[in-house]
């Protein structure tokens, strides 16, 4: 099978690079070739000031991209088309192209964009629905995308255009959501169900030399809508256990105070894997719906149990009692830690449900299985 894969890279690094990745991999080691349409964000840096207006003013569709990815299309003959992100340079005039050469288009659904202009759903330190399931241009008096007016009404044109024009419910075969919330979301914004499957993200990797240490690993970026103020006050009302934290934080010094608390900032990936082979459980307490947290699933493969807030992804993914703890309210948190730090039998139990959980859902050959499944079901429909 030739399968062209579709990305617009944004400027620094994410997870959806890794997803991309990690999916032409594992297609080509089983025989697939792998054909790559990709743009990058950064390129706009180096850009005129005309260049970036005219940008500006092309985002709903851009003549020149459909004329590259027509010729694209005409000298590769892909069997299908894997869009994971258009914007802003590629456009959606891939998927009029795409239409007009009988070339079948799935899409993986990274975020919550298709429904909100900041494609998180979060604004102001809280969860954010108050688009949902209306015209987009309510956002831009909130300045939601990055707090700007002109790139908030930038970003709701392209949405609310291609919502009235079609796009989104007759150029694209099929959409990949990543959980069942996510998916429950997006159809209550909008997206017909019919449309969709849940397909999770997979690791290439299961977890080496696992240890199960007397200490909790948070990792992430240390803000706010990240989980700052739950681990804050789990360090204040904790002072027995030992927390890792590896991760950047504009406030570093704010960790000093706590004796059982050691901030290690920003770590490459092997250090960062090396921790969670040792720990004996990863604390995720993200307030805001998230896509599909990588941290979760190399937890998983290391069978490290999660500790995190009954919301978003988190809600879908973590069964409480069996692969992980799930929390409501701040202080349940601390109740949460303080039960697992005295059990190890349960931190065993309930990470060897998440290694299972790994194997069943997330592993290489289960990612592999499941975007067979997804193209199967587009190109013989």
């Amino acid at each position: 099978m030739r399968i062209l894969q579709v990305h617009n890279i944004y400027i620094g690094k994410t997870g959806e690079e890794a997803v991309v990745n990690e999916e032409k991999k594992i297609l080509e080691e089983n025989g697939h070739q792998v054909i790559q349409y990709i743009k990058n964000n950064s390129d706009i840096n180096d850009s005129s000031k005309l260049a970036k207006a005219k940008l500006l003013l092309s985002l709903t569709s851009s003549k020149t991209v459909a004329l590259e990815f027509e010729e694209l299309l005409n000298t590769e003959c892909p069997d299908i088309c894997h869009v994971h992100n258009t914007f802003p340079l590629i456009t959606p005039v891939i998927y009029q192209v795409c239409k007009r050469l009988n070339v079948p288009v799935v899409q993986t659904l990274h975020n919550y964009k298709m429904i909100c202009t900041n494609s998180l759903l979060f604004r102001d330190g809280k969860v954010c629905e108050q688009c949902l399931n209306k015209n987009l241009y309510n956002s831009i008096k909130f300045k939601c995308y990055r707090n700007s007016h002109l790139a908030t009404a930038a970003q709701a044109h392209v949405i609310q255009y291609h919502r009235k024009k079609g796009t989104w419910d007759n150029l694209i075969d099929k959409y990949i959501c990543l959980t069942e919330f996510q998916r429950d979301k997006l159809v209550s914004g909008g997206l017909k169900r019919e449309q969709t499957v849940v397909k999770p993200n997979f690791l290439s990797y299961e977890g080496r030399n696992i240890q199960r240490e007397d200490f909790f690993l948070f990792v992430g970026r240390l803000n706010d809508s990240k989980g700052l103020q739950d681990l804050l006050h789990l360090f204040r009302h904790n002072k027995s256990s030992q927390f890792i934290l590896i991760g950047k934080s504009d406030n570093p010094e704010v960790f000093r105070e706590f004796d059982n608390v050691t901030h290690l900032g920003e770590r490459d990936r092997e250090d960062v894997l090396e921790y969670m082979s040792r720990c004996k459980a990863v604390i995720f307490p993200s307030i805001y719906y998230e896509g599909m947290p990588i941290v979760i699933l190399e937890a998983f493969a290391h069978k490290k149990t999660v500790i995190t807030r009954n919301t978003g992804a988190m809600s879908t993914m973590i069964g409480d009692g069996f692969n992980g703890l799930k929390y409501e309210q701040i202080t349940e948190l601390v109740e949460k830690v303080e039960h697992l730090q005295h059990d190890d039998k349960l931190a065993e139990q309930l990470g060897n449900n998440a290694f299972q959980d790994y194997c069943n859902k997330y592993s290489k050959e289960r990612g592999y299985e499941n975007l067979l499944k997804v193209y199967a079901s587009v190109l013989h429909s």
